[in-house]
C-alpha cells in the first residue's frame, strides 16, 4: 500500500507535471499528493495559505499547513518543479517553521526536501534530513508515505527517522574532519618522526634526518573511475559511445543502450555526468531533466552543450564525459 501510494505521488508531482506548469497548478498538485496520505481539506487538515497572527500586529501565510486534530503538524513550502532549490526558498520554510514551532518542514518542487528544527540538532539553522526524488518504487519515497500518511503518522515514528538521519549527517562530518587530519602538514610531521623511529636501531639519527629530507610525504585522495567499455567494446555498442578523432566528443551512456536510457531518464528525470579532462581531473554535476521529454535526443541533448560542442571540448582540454542514470562515487 505504500508503495502504490508513493508512486501516485510520482505520477502526480511529476510524470504528470507539464514543463510549463505554474505554481497555482503545482500546489494543487500537491494538494492531491496530500489526499492520497488521507490528510482532508473539509476536516481542516490541509490549510492552503491560512492568514496567522504573529505577535501582535504581524501576520504569515505558509503555502499549505498540515494540522492533525488541534496540533499543527508540519509546514510546506511549494516551488515549480522546473526551478532550482536556493538557500532563499528554504530560509522561507525556515522562517514559518520558526514562527510556527514546528519541528517539521517540507519544501516541494522538483524533489521533496525534509527539514528538522527541534532539540535532537546541533546546530543553529534546520537540518536538511533527506532529499526524496520522484522515482517510482523509490524506498526514500515509501518510507515518506509511511512518515507522513494521516493514518500513521507518529511523533515516535519521526523521531527515530531523524535519530537515524542526524547520525549519518554526523559520521559524513566526523568523516570530512578525519580526512582533513589526516592530510594536514602535521600529521605528515607525525609520521617522519614514526619513520624515523623505525630505523633509529639501524641507521644514526643525522643519515635519517638527511634522507627524510630529500624525500616528499604525501596522502592524496584515490581517484575512483566507472569502468568503461574498451574501445572495440564501444565500437560494437553503436552511436553512444563514439571512440574517434573525427572532432566528436566521446560520451559513454550507462546503461549503453540510448533507448533504454532515455526510457529510465523520463522516469527519473535526474542523471549524472561526469567530465573527464586530459589532466587526469575529473567533475562531476547533476542532470536535472525535466524538461526533457519523448521527443528529445539523449546524445543531442548533450552534445548542444556549450562545453561539448566541437571546438569548445577540445579548447577545454575534455578528452571525454560518462553520463549515467546511477551515481557513481568518485
Amino acid at each position: 500500500m505504500p508503495t502504490e501510494k508513493w508512486n501516485e505521488i510520482c505520477f502526480l508531482l511529476s510524470e504528470n507535471i507539464k514543463e510549463t506548469i505554474s505554481e497555482t497548478d503545482f500546489e494543487q498538485k500537491v494538494i492531491q499528493a496530500l489526499r492520497v496520505l488521507n490528510w482532508k481539506e473539509y476536516l481542516g487538515e490541509i490549510e492552503v495559505r491560512p492568514s496567522l497572527h504573529i505577535g501582535a500586529v504581524n501576520r504569515i501565510a505558509p503555502d499549505i499547513l498540515i494540522k492533525k486534530g488541534d496540533k499543527k503538524a508540519f509546514v510546506i513550502e511549494i516551488k515549480r518543479p522546473d526551478l532550482q532549490f536556493n538557500p532563499v526558498f528554504q530560509q522561507q520554510l525556515f522562517s514559518y517553521m520558526r514562527q510556527l514551532k514546528l519541528d517539521y518542514g517540507l519544501l516541494i518542487g522538483q524533489a521533496i526536501q525534509i527539514f528538522y528544527d527541534g532539540d535532537l540538532k546541533n546546530q543553529e539553522d534546520p537540518v536538511l534530513l533527506e532529499i526524496i526524488r520522484f522515482v517510482p518504487n523509490d524506498e526514500k519515497g515509501i518510507n515518506f508515505v509511511k512518515l507522513f500518511s494521516k493514518d500513521t503518522f507518529d511523533e515516535e515514528a519521526l523521531k527515530k527517522f531523524t535519530l537515524t538521519a542526524l547520525d549519518k549527517i554526523n559520521r559524513k562530518e566526523d568523516y570530512k574532519k578525519l580526512k582533513e587530519i589526516i592530510r594536514s602538514a602535521e600529521f605528515r610531521e607525525r609520521i617522519s618522526e614514526m619513520i624515523k623511529q623505525e630505523f633509529l636501531n639501524d641507521y644514526d639519527g643525522e643519515l635519517i634526518d638527511s634522507v627524510m629530507a630529500d624525500l616528499k610525504i604525501e596522502i592524496s585522495p584515490v581517484l575512483k573511475q566507472p569502468l568503461l567499455p574498451s574501445v572495440s567494446a564501444s565500437a560494437k555498442i553503436g552511436q553512444n559511445n563514439q571512440y574517434n578523432s573525427s572532432g566528436i566528443l566521446p560520451i559513454t551512456l550507462n546503461p549503453p543502450s540510448e533507448s533504454e536510457f532515455k526510457r529510465r531518464l523520463l522516469i527519473t528525470r535526474t542523471a549524472w555526468i561526469t567530465t573527464y579532462y586530459k589532466n587526469g581531473t575529473s567533475r562531476t554535476a547533476i542532470w536535472n531533466a525535466h524538461r526533457f521529454s519523448e521527443s528529445s535526443g539523449v546524445l543531442g541533448n548533450l552534445r548542444s552543450r556549450p562545453q561539448f560542442r566541437n571546438g569548445e571540448w577540445q579548447k577545454l582540454g575534455i578528452e571525454r564525459v560518462w553520463v549515467s542514470i546511477d551515481k557513481h562515487e568518485l
